[in-house]
């Protein structure tokens, strides 16, 4: 049984032209009265525009894009309307073949380049670390928003702007936990709870984080308490999603300390909660229906299996798993012995189906089964000297 990670987060920047051309004038060094100067415009001109307390006509754009030795559409970011669109779109997309994978990020890391001023440039590197993220290059993803984070802790510091400070903070919290990098974990989970005290959901990812943090150190007991304050937090957003994702987290600590019939109970509201988001839906069926078959109710472990086939058909991993439960509460071996056979399914799940019928045909006193699949065991296991495992050898 395994937890379940929470989502990434993505928003796009919403930016004022004056806003645009402070923070270009500040990446190039340029003072208010040595720019206004250059532009044969007064400095309280300027300061007006700056501070949006002025419109600015188009002409007015235009010379302050050339003193800038930019064009307009690059002030404007309308040269990069159409390459943003696409990369926007990689992100609602399901077509996430390779070679659509590959082209989106050669589209954001160009953006990158081109970016000017923090806002620009924080909110570019925040969605090529997205496309990395898809991409599964997690600890990549983890360190191009390491870089990110600075211009939002900059944009927080100069303009009292939160926005990206929030979505890089939820993402690195998210990849801390799965490429197990928590070097500056406590320094980013303070920022978190001083900069977001009332939003719960970013609390209770702080909360996830350092559950994932204490169980990967081993420490069992205080990841389990991080995982109840975890669903308190996340209960309170109201978020069906999130909540549901937290109640299987804390279910899969009850299970781990035996308490399964509490487990049963959270992982029956879990369910309940997700079953409109498919991914995490089939994970609460497995882990439910591992908790049933652990409590010996394999009716219910049925049902359960019966009623949700379809969907975990679509994904061919959990499907497995769930086939190697079904031949012991259907009474049917053949079900597992199919996942022994399917050469598609992982060394791993094949492993688990010829160890669960070894002890099936063990139980039924049939020797020359038991010593077959036993074989199998040995075949999938990934060592061939597990006696020298042995503490008292």
């Amino acid at each position: 049984m395994s937890t379940a990670e929470h989502k990434t987060t993505t928003e796009m920047e919403n930016m004022s032209i004056a806003r645009r051309i402070l923070e270009i004038m500040d990446e190039k060094g340029e003072t208010i009265r040595g720019f206004a100067s250059r532009l044969n415009m007064s400095r309280e001109t300027l300061r007006l525009i700056l501070v949006g307390e002025r419109p600015v006509s188009p002409s007015e754009i235009e010379e302050i894009a050339n003193g800038l030795g930019i064009t307009m559409a690059r002030l404007k970011q309308t040269d990069t309307y159409k390459q943003h669109e696409e990369v926007k779109a990689l992100f609602k997309s399901k077509n996430r073949t390779k070679p659509v994978l590959l082209r989106t990020h050669a589209i954001a890391a160009e953006l990158v380049e081109v970016a000017l001023g923090a806002t620009e440039r924080g909110f570019r590197l925040h969605d090529l670390g997205r496309v990395q993220y898809v991409q599964e290059q997690y600890e990549v993803a983890h360190n191009t928003w390491i870089q990110t984070l600075e211009y939002a802790k900059e944009l927080q510091e100069k303009y009292n702007e939160n926005r990206l400070l929030h979505l890089v903070t939820t993402n690195l919290m998210l990849t801390s936990t799965i490429s197990k990098e928590y070097s500056n974990i406590e320094s980013l989970l303070v920022v978190v709870e001083k900069e977001f005290a009332e939003d719960y959901e970013k609390l209770g990812m702080a909360q996830y984080t350092r559950m994932k943090m204490q169980e990967d150190r081993g420490n069992v007991e205080r990841a389990k308490q991080h995982a109840i304050r975890s669903l308190e937090l996340f209960q309170l957003t109201g978020d069906p999603l999130q909540i549901g994702t937290a109640l299987l987290n804390v279910g899969h600590y009850e299970f781990l300390f035996g308490n399964f019939n509490e487990c049963k109970k959270l992982l029956s509201s879990a369910l309940e909660h997700v079953k409109s988001h498919d991914d995490i839906c089939v994970h609460v069926v497995k882990n439910y229906v591992k908790t049933l078959m652990k409590l010996k109710d394999y009716q219910s472990a049925v049902q359960i299996i019966d009623e949700y086939t379809a969907l975990a058909k679509e994904y061919p991993e959990y499907w497995a798993k769930i086939k190697v439960m079904y031949a012991v509460a259907k009474d049917e071996p053949s079900f597992a012995d199919s996942v022994i056979n399917d050469t598609s399914a992982s060394t791993s799940v094949r492993y688990i189906a010829s160890k669960c019928l070894m002890e099936y045909f063990y139980l039924k006193g049939d020797a020359e089964q038991t010593m077959r699949y036993y074989e199998k065991v040995r075949i999938f296991s990934h060592t061939k000297s597990e006696y020298l495992d042995e503490e008292e050898l």
